[in-house]
């Protein structure tokens, strides 16, 4: 679609609209232009979205070479027909693939699989290096920087796994938006724009940022200049950073596992019930198997409770529905609804979560699946071999927040959290004393960037690197009245976690401190009595529901006499209810006949049904989309065209073509014609 004509007759009155460049060139707009380069060509990807040939190279490193050396940052290097490397460029990994995800090596050789990736939610990566023998790229994603391979299948070049988009080109990269009082993180679902976004309410405004917009992979370190992150990341170095010196730890995402909440049974069940509507909901009435589990196998019951709320849209999924299983145990991408464990119960599914996953699974440093004890990202945490999904750790931790936020904060810095200042060479042993005999050294060890620990205590031992302190932390593993490593316990009966004992020692030296938590939480014994705040004495029993138009506003979109606005065209369903259902809503979507939608874009007259203690139901609105089917095109201006003829609009329709101006006009028609041009955008706001 590089090159658009428009023709409308209608009657004796003819438009006829120049050729003109409206958006950036797909991978298979660059296969088929045509160019005189036999070997490699090095083009400039321009911001109109065309690409412009500079020079034709016999081999890939001369053109290299240039490219590198030239002051133009929109140089790609092309051979076959395709973008394969540019200075500057994110990637798009919303591709076909046989097995559903794509896996993230060690190195250009695939000598270890790190983890697996999945677009579709979110296909944007950091383009870094690529291997020109192999067509292997390395790239950074959610935390983790690692290779992938150009095909799935090499050796039939079959299941392309990534399109090369110069930054030129990209229009919508994900972004952080700080807020006054929230962190939140924009996931475009594709980077050209074409597909709508969602947002992710993670946490609390880091310290360290002022309120504005922020780009990162890692969620750690935060740029403001898209390039100079990415020369950053090539350079392995934070050095341009805005907080180069203070990174950023979402509490949320690296808590460990191994801590307990200060709410209680009832408290969950009451957050439950105030966030969905569904009384047959899965996850109704859970409170007591959450903190059951909780004291006896040692893993946070807000952490289950939001993985669960995740994974099974609050207990209202078909896997929840049919099968008991809240947190897509062994639902695999390819066929999650028939791969999925059935539980008997809702019950037997926690404590199997619980136990044989998590205390005995991910959260053993035994296990091949650790990888750090805490929600995370792909590098670090549960996020690199449960889910492929990017952000499933971000995603999780959303509804920990949320839940913090609606009761007051009582978990917030609850615990002082330190996280491995460096990579390690198998290093880093947990002592039974400080300076004492290792713990199980065959199993324990902390070896990644990033990996969080539980500081109960600072006290004092022997200097490494010249620091005498040494850190009181919880042991990820559960270890026996020795101190020694347990090992498999799968079997009944079951082994609990001694909270009390789980206490091991790590040099201070080696860890970066986080937070300063009061380290002391409690848990509640009586499941009937909220937890005590400094500021109440109790938690609220009827907490008040969150009006339905800051659920709305809260999402960025505009709420207005029974209708929602400020959605971009193109926007699909999945995007706007998720929006929605994490400012705290629960939504159901109809077309304008009636019929519920799960699936493809909202256009004007689409129906948004969102329930928070009562049920509003909003008329969609999107300026320009005059015959609602989500995009602005060359049928919207037909329409008004036929409604200034005085075939007349009516309702949210009318209200649709009123693009920029208070009345139907020539100029409505002229501000149409000119955004199909490119010459214009229409506000949504």
């Amino acid at each position: 679609m590089k090159k658009i004509y428009f023709l409308f007759i209608m009657g004796l009155t003819a438009f006829c609209f120049l050729t003109t460049s409206v958006e950036a060139l797909t991978a298979a707009e660059v296969a088929a232009r045509p160019t005189d380069c036999a070997s490699y060509e090095l083009a400039s990807a321009e911001p109109d979205g065309s690409l412009n040939k500079v020079a034709c190279y016999n081999t890939y490193e001369e053109a290299k070479q240039v490219m590198d050396s030239t002051a133009n940052d929109n140089l790609v290097i092309l051979g076959n027909r395709k973008i394969i490397d540019a200075k500057y460029a994110l990637i798009d990994y919303d591709q076909l693939t046989a097995t559903g995800y794509t896996s993230v090596y060690s190195d250009k050789n695939l000598s270890t699989e790190i983890t697996y990736i999945r677009g579709g939610n979110s296909d944007d990566a950091v383009f870094l290096e690529l291997d020109p023998g192999t067509g292997r790229i390395k790239i950074k994603v959610s935390g983790t920087v690692g290779w992938i391979k150009k095909y799935e299948n090499e050796s039939t070049m079959s299941y392309p796994l990534y399109d090369i988009v110069p930054l030129s080109w990209v229009k919508s990269p994900g972004y952080y938006q700080v807020t006054s009082t929230d962190l939140i993180h924009h996931l475009p679902l594709n980077v050209y724009n074409t597909k709508g976004e969602y947002q992710l309410v993670i946490g609390r405004k880091p310290s360290m940022l002022n309120e504005g917009t922020y780009y990162s992979y890692d969620g750690n370190y935060f740029y403001t200049d898209l390039k100079q992150m990415i020369n950053d990341y090539k350079q392995n170095t934070y050095q341009n950073a805005v907080n180069r010196d203070n990174p950023f730890y979402n509490y949320y995402q690296y808590l460990s596992f191994r801590t307990k909440t200060n709410y209680n049974a009832a408290n969950i069940n009451q957050f439950i019930d105030a966030r969905t509507s569904n009384p047959n909901s899965k996850l109704k009435n859970t409170g007591d198997y959450f903190i059951e589990n909780q004291n006896n196998y040692g893993i946070n019951a807000i952490i289950m409770l939001a993985i669960g709320i995740n994974e099974s849209g609050y207990g209202n999924s078909n896997i929840a529905q049919t099968k008991n299983n809240l947190f897509g145990l062994n639902a695999v991408d390819k066929t999650p609804g028939q791969s999925a464990d059935y539980f008997a119960s809702v019950a037997d599914c926690i404590s199997e979560f619980a136990y044989v996953w998590l205390d005995y699974g991910y959260v053993q440093p035994g296990d091949y699946r650790f990888r750090g004890a805490n929600l995370g990202n792909k590098g670090v945490g549960l996020n690199i071999k449960y889910a492929s999904d990017p952000y499933w750790g971000e995603k999780a931790a959303q509804y920990y927040y949320d839940l913090d936020k609606y009761y007051g904060f009582q978990d917030y810095e609850a615990y002082t959290i330190a996280v491995l200042n460096n990579s390690y060479n198998n290093t880093v042993y947990p002592k039974k004393t400080p300076g004492g005999l290792n713990v199980s050294s065959s199993f324990y060890q902390y070896k990644v960037a990033g990996t969080p620990v539980v500081i109960l205590e600072e006290v004092t031992g022997p200097a490494v690197n010249g620091n005498t302190t040494w850190y009181k932390i919880m042991s990820d593993p559960t270890l026996d009245g020795d101190l020694e490593y347990i090992g498999d316990s799968k079997s009944n009966p079951r082994v609990t976690y001694p909270w009390d004992t789980m206490h091991v020692y790590v040099p201070a030296s080696y860890f970066y401190k986080v937070n300063s938590g009061n380290n002391t939480p409690s848990t509640p014994t009586d499941p009937e009595v909220p937890p005590e705040t400094p500021d109440e004495p109790t938690t609220p029993t009827e907490p008040q529901p969150k009006p339905i138009s800051s659920i709305v506003q809260e999402a960025s979109y505009a709420y207005e006499n029974g209708t929602i606005s400020k959605i971009q065209p193109g926007t699909s369903v999945e995007t706007l209810k998720s929006n929605l259902t994490n400012t705290g809503g629960v939504v159901t979507i109809t077309d304008p006949n009636g019929n519920a939608v799960e699936s493809g874009q909202v256009g004007t007259g689409y129906q948004v049904h969102i329930t928070s203690g009562t049920t509003e139901v909003l008329t969609v609105l999107i300026y320009g989309d005059i015959t609602g089917d989500g995009k602005i095109n060359s049928a919207d201006l037909l329409r008004m065209r036929q409604h200034l003829l005085g075939i007349s609009l009516n309702g949210v329709y009318e209200k649709a073509a009123h693009v920029g101006y208070d009345t139907i006009n020539s100029a409505n028609l002229l501000k149409i014609r000119q955004y199909l041009l490119g010459q214009t955008d229409i506000s949504q706001g």
